[in-house]
């Protein structure tokens, strides 16, 4: 069976979008009777590495990326080694590659919309420093859109400090407070109830990806769905496309939406 190769950031790990996506692809490859092969990459240069250890041990047909921007160093590496190259994008690029275009700004549209018109006008961004380096967070945090519309906190490594940086924001006023990670959301509201704040009167609570984990607290976490399991799929459809000698076609992201729990 062949196989497709996947190299996933150490620091996207823990990214609920990115595990969807992820699970999704392996689903479509595994359909049309391939193997999806993942391994967890630190830098660019394992990234490197990898791509290189796999063209000279073989057994990998093709290589998807993701978080691909224009001009990526990491196409022009892999058509070098001969790969067929699949990429999920944040923008329309020039590279001539088979890819699934995600639009960020209508993430941060569809959420800024929501927030419009609900009680805290005051709206946090949490991300913690783990999660700075991940191709998601970096395209949230270089957004003109996120930028304009929410006020950012960088918190330091861990849940605890998440948290604590998300409370000591609060000093300044109510505000709705937007999560990089859904696990760092759901804790903070188990320490805003035991703190007795009213959730959401007092303080809102949203998380950036959507996940089983919001859906199952108590009170459910209001998330934006980012289309992560689409998106995997389309980037299957992409890759298998590659491997028969597309290097052209494009797909959208379908577009993101808001699910609505109890906490926004």
């Amino acid at each position: 069976m062949s196989a497709i190769g996947l190299a996933v950031r150490a620091s996207s790990m823990e990214d609920h979008f990115v595990t969807t996506l992820v699970g999704a692809l392996a689903d479509r490859l595994i359909a049309a009777r391939m193997m999806l092969v993942t391994r967890v990459v630190a830098d660019d240069a394992a990234e490197d590495h990898l791509y290189r250890h796999w063209a000279q041990v073989g057994g990998v047909a093709g290589v998807a990326l993701l978080g691909t921007r224009p001009d990526d160093a990491r196409v022009r590496r892999l058509r070098t080694l001969g790969y067929p190259v699949a990429a999920v994008v944040d923008t329309l690029q020039t590279d001539d590659v088979p890819s699934v275009v995600v639009d960020l700004e209508a993430s941060v549209a569809a959420l800024r919309a929501f927030l419009a018109g609900r009680r805290h006008g005051r709206a946090v961004y949490v991300v913690a420093h783990e999660d700075q380096d991940s191709a998601p967070a970096r395209s949230v945090l270089e957004s003109t859109a996120m930028g304009d519309s929410f006020e950012v906190v960088h918190a330091p490594p861990g849940v605890d400090a998440a948290v604590a940086a998300a409370l000591a924001a609060l000093a300044a006023g109510p505000a709705t407070l937007v999560f990089h990670s859904d696990v760092h959301a759901a804790a903070a509201l188990s320490a805003l109830r035991a703190r007795g704040v009213r959730v959401p009167d007092d303080v809102a609570i949203v998380s950036w990806t959507n996940s089983t984990l919001c859906q199952s607290t108590n009170p459910s976490i209001t998330a934006v769905n980012r289309r992560g399991a689409e998106i995997g799929a389309l980037l299957g459809d992409r890759m298998l496309g590659a491997l028969t000698g597309d290097t052209a076609t494009i797909d959208r992201a379908p577009e993101p939406f808001v699910v609505v729990g109890e906490t926004a």
